[in-house]
């Protein structure tokens, strides 16, 4: 789940819906309107020089922001919108609940529908509450905080059945409870920018809504404490910089090591070689705050260390009782505490026998593998990134686990010969896909069952994206399996992001 190869793993602007194509109509503004800068107003570069890099001359939009009118929420769209109409199309309005009156200002018009955001609340709802975060009116990360966690939850769910429903003409036989712990303070990693002001002034934090520019961020809600702690001396950093506009990024990750410099990290993300000073007061930095600090830099795929020596890392994460070592840029989930849940939740509906022979296809290090080898006698995981299937391996033999087997395969391109030469029939199958689902291995398992050759009996799919979820479940239905449970995973609080996990049994 999350953003491996289009994953989402978790802070990000933007919604679900997307336009259908070409309508004939009148349009509001003539023309498509552009992202506005942090003063309202929305500008046009002359030409397209990288984010964070000096802009040329720019000239004004005044088409952006224009104000709509006065609207009645119906209902909520998927990603936690308002639903309005507007000379009949759909207008998604950010920021509304249902049965407001609310104004609403324009973000985007397409062909069949329009994004708005909210400027004025002339009715509240009564469920409406005031957003704990300070910066949660600029700040994009989050999408919900002005809805109460639990509200939240049950439009996650909501939203996941009705896609299921409309999409994959599918129904679950009983609903999962939600997997659900603290809305607060369980990120783990986060991807923070960097922005520069003309008057040499820096921004650390998320970009804006309908943005590029970064929002400066002193405390972000969802971080862990010990990441929050690292903020400020890193913004401090920033402003001491000698090599002008160097750093794009910093990735913070809050991990286990094993040496004396603690649990965390920080990945430095440069497009300029950074000044002996910078480096200097860097490493000074890692010291006071007992922290890991790696550079990232630019053109260049893999980390160095303060001196620009290269260097494969380790931390570590602890999941069904287990403690797997993972690459800071490999993909893990940032919601430590949901991920030993969901983890337990599907060894639970998978319901693993000592003769079983399982299958996880987009493995990744083993967050699943491992912990269903010890329940089976062989589980074989397929990952398309080679040095992550190498990390499996290596969590396999550390931890003495010899009935693992990972294999570096693009899993389109997976054929029922190259599966059999694995030996032996699958009894269960674990999916773990990107946001673009599985079709082309759901394809596969299609022929499978159609040719009678592997048809595992139970398919556990972790899903974060509901609508490719809704779609491999219909594909999944045309082959005879049911689904059989489904629910939602809140692996992200306070954002419109909608985690789940099904489980479909071969009738």
């Amino acid at each position: 789940m999350s953003n491996r190869s289009g994953k989402n793993g978790g802070s990000s602007n933007g919604g679900l819906s997307k336009g259908n194509g070409p309508k004939k109509g009148a349009s509001l503004l003539g023309k498509k309107p552009r992202p506005k800068k942090a003063d309202g107003k929305v500008y046009v570069r002359d030409d397209a020089p990288r984010r964070n890099q000096p802009r040329a001359a720019e000239k004004v939009l005044p088409q952006f922001n224009k104000r709509l009118g006065e609207f009645t929420i119906d209902r909520l769209s998927h990603d936690g919108r308002g639903v309005a109409d507007l000379d009949g199309k759909t207008m998604f309005i950010a920021g509304a609940l249902v049965n407001e009156k609310v104004t609403a200002r324009l973000v985007e018009e397409h062909a069949r529908f329009i994004d708005a955001r909210v400027d004025q609340i002339i009715i509240p709802s009564p469920e409406r509450v005031t957003p704990p975060c300070q910066h949660y009116a600029d700040c994009g990360g989050c999408q919900l905080q002005h809805m109460p966690p639990a509200q939240q939850l049950l439009m996650k769910q909501d939203s996941l059945l009705q896609q299921l429903k409309r999409w994959g003409g599918v129904e679950p036989k009983r609903v999962l409870a939600p997997i659900t712990l603290s809305d607060t303070g369980y990120r783990s990693r986060a991807r923070l920018g960097v922005w520069y002001e003309e008057d040499g002034s820096v921004s650390l934090g998320f970009r804006q809504h309908y943005s590029n520019q970064i929002t400066q961020v002193d405390e972000c809600l969802v971080l862990t404490p010990a990441l929050n702690q690292l903020l400020a001396p890193l913004r401090s950093w920033l402003t001491t910089l000698r090599t002008a506009k160097a750093v794009t990024h910093i990735e913070l990750v809050k991990g286990q090591s094993d040496d004396s410099l603690g649990s965390n990290a920080i990945i430095v993300r440069h497009i300029k070689k950074l000044a002996e000073a910078d480096l200097n007061s860097l490493s000074q930095l890692a010291e006071q705050q007992q922290v890991h600090v790696w550079l990232e830099p630019n053109g260049n795929t893999g980390l160095t260390d303060i001196q620009g020596n290269s260097c494969d890392p380790r931390l570590h994460y602890e999941v069904a009782g287990l403690r797997l070592a993972y690459h800071p840029q490999d993909f893990t989930q940032v919601n430590p505490p949901v991920n030993q849940q969901m983890v337990a939740e599907a060894l639970a509906l998978l319901a693993l026998q000592p003769d079983d022979r399982a299958l996880d296809l987009f493995c990744g290090i083993g967050n699943f593998t491992l912990p269903m080898a010890r329940q089976c006698a062989e589980v074989v995981g397929i990952e398309a990134v080679e040095s992550m299937v190498l990390r499996g391996r290596e969590n396999a033999e550390s931890l003495g686990i010899g009935n693992a087997t990972f294999i570096a395969a693009n899993l389109a391109d997976m054929t029922h010969t190259q599966l059999q030469r694995l030996g032996g029939n699958i009894n269960a199958l674990l999916l773990d896909p990107p946001r673009d689902g599985a079709k082309d291995i759901i394809a596969s398992i299609q022929r499978w069952v159609r040719g009678k050759q592997l048809s595992p009996k139970r398919i556990v799919y972790v899903s974060c994206n509901p609508a490719t979820l809704a779609r491999d479940s219909a594909l999944l239905a045309d082959v005879g399996y049911q689904l059989d449970a489904v629910g939602v995973l809140d692996m992200f609080p306070h954002t419109s992001h909608v985690e789940s996990m099904a489980l479909f049994l071969l009738k």
